[in-house]
């Protein structure tokens, strides 16, 4: 009746059958863990293109809009009867911070500044240099006009719109909710981002929202309001009363 070998710890090799079988194990387990490796890496979702320019400054001159976010509207060279002949770039202060001070005294009036591009999919935000806004000019009216397309019922996800449009990658859901309240208490606009879209949140009377969404962020939610568009900026006027957790999560 054949014997079974076995390996005896102070022996310089292991039988020769029992070497083999180990072999054959040990590189099954390489094999695998490699195959679970590659799968992981191509299941990964690729990060958006965000981009923030971080150090790298650049001069803008456009028109201050305070309110209800600051924002500053630059004049687009080749406007034309299909393209807003305007841009609007949000404007925040580094860190945590909305722009509300350092644009307080400019409202409607010409500007130049210094500051560091946010963008992604074709939402732009310039990060302001402190100190670097100055008049240029005179006070032209301002040409920001705001079309309604209609009530809405929307799914997403509310964040900071400067960690969304390029500061953070992904810059959204949960892991990222701290940071989103953080920003947003601090004055940084709030957006709403569905599957399809981002939207500049503010009050059904067009006030900002900072403070009243601050228990929603980072979830799942469905958000009843209308739709108006400025240039290449979606807005959503709602009442944060009116905000309810999704029944189901949606991808967005």
């Amino acid at each position: 009746m054949p014997t079974s070998k076995f390996y005896i710890g102070y022996l310089p090799r292991a039988p020769k059958e029992l070497a083999r079988v180990l072999a054959r194990i040990v590189g099954a387990v390489i094999l695998l863990a490699m195959g679970i490796a590659i799968v992981l890496i191509f299941s990964q979702q690729p990060f958006p293109r965000a981009t923030f320019e971080y150090g790298q400054y650049r001069d803008f001159s456009g028109l201050v809009e305070a309110r209800p976010y600051p924002a500053l509207l630059v004049l687009r060279p080749s406007a034309s009867a299909a393209q807003p002949a305007y841009s609007r770039y949000l404007l925040v202060a580094p860190g945590k911070h909305g722009a509300d001070a350092d644009v307080s005294s400019f409202q409607n009036q010409s500007v130049r500044l210094r500051g560091s591009l946010i963008y992604r999919d074709g939402q732009t935000m310039i990060e302001l240099l402190p100190g670097s806004m100055a008049l240029q000019g005179r006070a032209p009216s301002n040409p920001a006009t705001e079309t309604e397309l209609g009530p809405a019922t929307l799914t997403g996800e509310i964040v900071d719109s400067k960690c969304y449009l390029g500061v953070m990658n992904p810059g959204r859901t949960k892991v990222h909710r701290d940071c989103a309240a953080r920003c947003i208490s601090g004055g940084i606009p709030p957006m709403l981002v569905t599957a399809g879209a981002s939207y500049l949140l503010v009050g059904a009377d067009g006030r900002k929202l900072n403070q009243q969404v601050l228990d929603l962020v980072g979830e799942t939610i469905e958000v009843p309001g209308r739709v108006f568009r400025s240039g290449e900026t979606l807005i959503l006027r709602a009442e944060p009363g009116t905000f309810r957790r999704a029944t189901a999560s949606k991808p967005y």
